[in-house]
């Protein structure tokens, strides 16, 4: 039914900070939209498939940041600081994207909620050892009651690679995993002449719902 995800990082938000490529339009092709609701947009579309519609609001906090190397000289800054996106799905399902780089206290927050008619599921990138699933099957009796999201440990149990016993199975799971599982499917990928799970259609795709 409804699909909320986030990405959200800080640190923008202190205008003493100065212009960088990331800011240009020209050199960036984009802001926090296309830098980090990318990111957020191609999760929802591998997992639950097309978008059908789309409406973005899109905010430039901070019009203008002063010159790295130049006292007294600033820049306009061409790119949105944030970006507010609802949408419509093709399977009906509606949600909701925020992508901002002024999330102040955040660090690297990728939030996907999912929530369906017979459960729901919560996801934080910056606690990737655990998902949270509630099951609605579940009983809700004052005594004995199951019901409410329970919290289940993926840690390193993941397929790729299957090879691997470094990091052993009971470790923690951290940012470096995810390149790992990254660059062993596209190395397996060539080596096997296979089609990626997420190839350039993929990337098209995203583009185009950006």
């Amino acid at each position: 039914y409804v699909i909320r995800g986030k990405f959200l990082h800080s640190g923008y938000e202190n205008p003493n900070r100065p212009m960088s490529w990331r800011m240009d339009f020209a050199q960036s092709g984009g802001g926090a939209l296309f830098d980090l609701g990318s990111h957020v947009i191609d999760l929802i579309y591998f997992l639950l498939g097309d978008f059908k519609r789309v409406k973005a609001i899109l905010n430039t906090y901070i019009k203008e940041r002063p010159d790295s190397d130049k006292p007294g000289i600033k820049h306009k800054v061409t790119v949105d600081d944030a970006a507010y996106v609802n949408f419509e799905m093709k399977n009906g399902a509606t949600g909701y994207v925020e992508a901002s780089r002024f999330s102040t206290g955040t660090n690297d927050e990728l939030i996907l909620e999912i929530h369906g008619d017979r459960g729901a599921i919560k996801f934080n990138g910056m606690d990737p050892n655990w998902l949270k699933v509630y099951d609605s099957r579940d009983g809700g009796e004052p005594i004995g009651g199951r019901r409410g999201f329970k919290a289940i440990e993926t840690v390193q149990r993941y397929p790729s690679p299957p090879s691997s016993n470094f990091p052993g199975p009971k470790f923690t799971l951290d940012w470096s995993r995810y390149h790992m599982d990254q660059c062993h499917e596209f190395i397996m990928n060539v080596i096997k002449g296979q089609k990626p799970e997420c190839g350039l259609e993929s990337g098209y795709k995203v583009q185009e719902i950006l």
